[in-house]
């Protein structure tokens, strides 16, 4: 209970050592909320159960967790990138049937600067997924039995990757920014007293940081799932089913009967590749709603002693969505 309560103590003298030495107002709004939520921090790790540590199960439940976040952040963005493919592809069936140089060179180049934004769609997606998998890996990191030694340092290492991809993410203006309560939690979590090395004040460093990431995980749910589901991405997939058929439609015309029997095969795997994309975006979709579930039901029950059962099924259901987007993907897509 000492410890504790020194763990208080830090968390509240460096703030006011600083303000004892600045003649402006102590309560400016940055820097007031800044140590409101240090101090949240220091409340929430007293106030917390912290008599006994999580049981094996709820370790293995969180492990569990953080491994099916850590293959799903392979898909959303692949949407995009398969979507840039099929694309060109597309739009190359449509080139061939220009019959002056200057306008199929011209198409060729639209279409190469078209697929640009595509990928640079899809990299925005993979920053925001590299912020998920920091997030699970210090998940990880905190409930490994195996990395007892030196879950402090990588605790604080990803922590800092983590809040570095969050700036970088928020930078970009994708959707909406992401909420910072997160950042620099590991660090003070470290630096204020919490002896990772033991069982105890692991646990109660895992209940904090899932309580407090609960936010950003929502938010990142959010902005996944208004982009998956919104109307633009769904004319956009259907525009590309639409658009290979009447190109291909175009091409077989100007070719007439010197059309090859290895561009029908050629469209059949495209057209496939078409249909499956569409998959990848509701398989992705569902998956989101439930990461955002799973996520949610283990902020609130982390904190009761309670068997986890019903938090198992709900990171069971999530497990299964993304197996599902496995095996729609099994196929290489990319291989035409």
């Amino acid at each position: 209970m000492i410890s504790q309560f020194y763990f208080l103590y830090l968390a509240t003298k460096q703030p006011f050592m600083k303000y004892k030495k600045r003649n402006s107002s102590y309560l400016s709004s940055s820097y007031c909320g800044r140590n409101t939520f240090i101090l949240s921090a220091a409340i929430l790790f007293l106030i917390i159960p912290s008599c006994s540590s999580l049981s094996k199960n709820q370790i293995k439940t969180v492990e569990t967790f953080a491994a099916s976040c850590d293959s799903f952040t392979a898909y959303p963005s692949m949407l995009f990138r398969e979507m840039s493919v099929l694309r060109v592809e597309r739009g190359i069936y449509f080139a061939s049937t220009l019959t002056t140089p200057d306008l199929r060179l011209g198409e060729l180049n639209e279409i190469y600067y078209e697929s640009g934004k595509d990928t640079a769609l899809a990299k925005k997606l993979d920053l925001s997924m590299k912020i998920l998998q920091r997030y699970s890996h210090a998940l990880k990191s905190l409930s490994h039995q195996n990395r007892v030694n030196d879950a402090g340092r990588e605790f604080r290492s990803l922590g800092r990757s983590l809040d570095s991809l969050v700036y970088t993410f928020n930078g970009l203006k994708l959707i909406k920014p992401l909420p910072t309560s997160l950042l620099g939690l590991s660090g003070r979590i470290i630096g204020y007293g919490a002896e990772l090395i033991l069982s105890n004040s692991r646990s109660k460093a895992l209940r904090i940081y899932i309580t407090e990431g609960d936010t950003l995980v929502s938010s990142l749910c959010d902005n996944l799932s208004s982009l998956l589901t919104g109307p633009e991405v769904k004319a956009i997939i259907e525009n590309e089913q639409q658009g290979l058929k009447a190109n291909y439609l175009s091409y077989l015309r100007s070719k007439g009967s010197d059309a090859e029997i290895s561009e029908d095969r050629r469209y059949i795997s495209m057209l496939e590749k078409a249909y499956k994309i569409d998959k990848i975006r509701k398989g992705s979709s569902s998956a989101v709603n439930a990461l955002r579930r799973a996520h949610n039901k283990l902020a609130k029950d982390v904190t009761r002693k309670k068997k986890f059962t019903e938090i198992y099924d709900e990171i069971t259901a999530f497990n299964q969505e993304v197996e599902k987007l496995a095996k729609a993907t099994k196929t290489k897509l990319s291989a035409l």
